[in-house]
């Protein structure tokens, strides 16, 4: 469990933390971030269709306008028809460049940070797109101090932490080594721990990552719909309380804390909880797998079958369903569906010999079919009537090379209510 540090204020925000954010290039000298340009999004609506501006005003009841042309024409898509705003040709990836990375549940997360001291109940973060942070440690997954410098290690090693069972607080050293225990206390050079022989005091650089007890993490979800705000750097948090003025995005994070994000900070922003339901959130009613010759691989929920990130078509994707060849999901539906949709193609990683046939099957009926797809075919968008259905089956087929490499992604397969 966690231990308090012995004081009772929070501690103010040491000299040399700001200096160090600013020569890495986390802040301006005035010690705030700079504000880039306002960008064009991309509205996509649950019908299938989508809207190109400017971000304007952002609501979770009343939905996203959009200033469309130069003249400032104002079109609104109401929060029930809206499935997501995306920036385009922005490719969200985490890059350790320069910071430290927190971990939140559910896949929330803040990249090139600089952590601070932790008080009793909060630790301060400085962001380089967020600024100043005070996050609640009963917030927080784990902290990864000292993460590695290529970005397909870092998406691993947080992988790695978010999966591996844990009750207590577990110290990931830079010997390869793990220290579980209690967290006693964390300023910029030293972490107080206290294991089972004793406490101990371990200088910051020894150490790779703090991780905590998931069961003990506090992190609730908005009651109702809210909006998840993927930045440019990969970060991503779910917010509510939002709205859009002078050039930022003013919202309420999930740990209570109200942040403003520049609107050229912003890659993506996905409605959560309304009338979006993604597939890689809900269990299948059946799942069967069948092998050509080579052994079965279990879908991978918001990952790649291999546990990389979704790659398809150069992008890079934060839900969805990893598969191989052959593979059955079965999903039950209820009352109110009326939607599937998904786009679809070979993962990046697949390599020139996967080949991969994608169906749905509608309550016994093939409604979609793909053609034999290699990683060098664009990728297919996915959009069914379901309504009224009963199930649905998402069926990975052997393509024209029995199971190679057959590194198949079913990106942000959803439905709409």
């Amino acid at each position: 469990m966690r231990e308090n540090q012995p004081h009772s204020t929070r501690p103010r925000r040491p000299m040399a933390l700001l200096g160090l954010a600013t020569a890495l290039g986390l802040l301006g000298a005035d010690g705030a971030p700079s504000v880039p340009s306002d960008p064009v999004l991309t509205a996509v609506k649950t019908d299938g269709t989508a809207v190109t501006g400017r971000l304007r005003q952002l609501d979770v009841k009343g939905g996203a306008s959009l200033a469309v042309d130069d003249r400032e024409t104002i079109e609104t898509i109401p929060a029930a028809s809206l499935v997501k705003l995306i920036r385009e040709g922005s490719t969200p990836l985490m890059s350790s460049d320069g910071g430290s990375v927190i971990l939140f549940p559910e896949g929330d997360r803040l990249y090139r940070s600089v952590i601070g001291p932790a008080g009793e109940t909060s630790i301060e973060v400085q962001s380089f797109a967020l600024g100043t942070l005070s996050v609640p440690l009963d917030s927080v997954l784990a902290l990864i101090l000292a993460p590695p410098t290529e970005t397909d290690a870092v998406y691993a090693l947080a992988a790695r932490i978010r999966d591996e069972p844990r009750t207590s607080e577990v110290l990931w050293l830079a010997n390869g080594d793990r220290l579980a225990g209690g967290l006693l206390g964390l300023d910029d050079k030293k972490i107080a721990f206290k294991p089972s022989t004793g406490k101990v005091e371990l200088d910051r650089s020894g150490v790779i990552a703090l991780a905590f007890d998931p069961k003990l993490v506090n992190y609730p979800a908005p009651e109702g719909p809210f909006y998840e705000l993927t930045l440019v750097d990969g970060s991503r948090l779910g917010v509510t309380a939002v709205h859009v003025e002078g050039g930022q995005l003013q919202a309420t994070t999930r740990y209570g804390q109200t942040i403003k994000v520049p609107l050229g900070e912003l890659a993506q922003i996905h409605t959560k909880g309304g009338t979006v339901a993604y597939l890689s959130e809900r269990s299948p009613t059946l799942t069967r797998y069948i092998s050509y010759l080579g052994p079965t691989r279990p879908v991978r929920t918001d990952r790649a079958i291999d546990g990389q990130p979704l790659r398809v078509g150069g992008k890079v994707y934060d839900r969805g369903l990893g598969t191989q060849s052959r593979t059955y999901l079965a999903y039950r539906l209820e009352p109110g569906i009326k939607r599937l949709q998904a786009l679809v193609g070979l993962d990046d990683r697949a390599g020139p010999l996967g080949s991969v046939v994608f169906r749905v099957v509608v309550d016994g009926e093939e409604k979609f079919a793909s053609p034999p797809m290699s990683v060098r075919d664009t990728p297919k968008s996915i959009d069914i009537n379901v309504a009224g259905a009963k199930s649905i089956v998402l069926i990975t087929d052997f393509g024209e090379r029995g199971e190679v490499r057959d590194h198949a992604d079913w990106v942000e397969a959803r439905l709409i209510r």
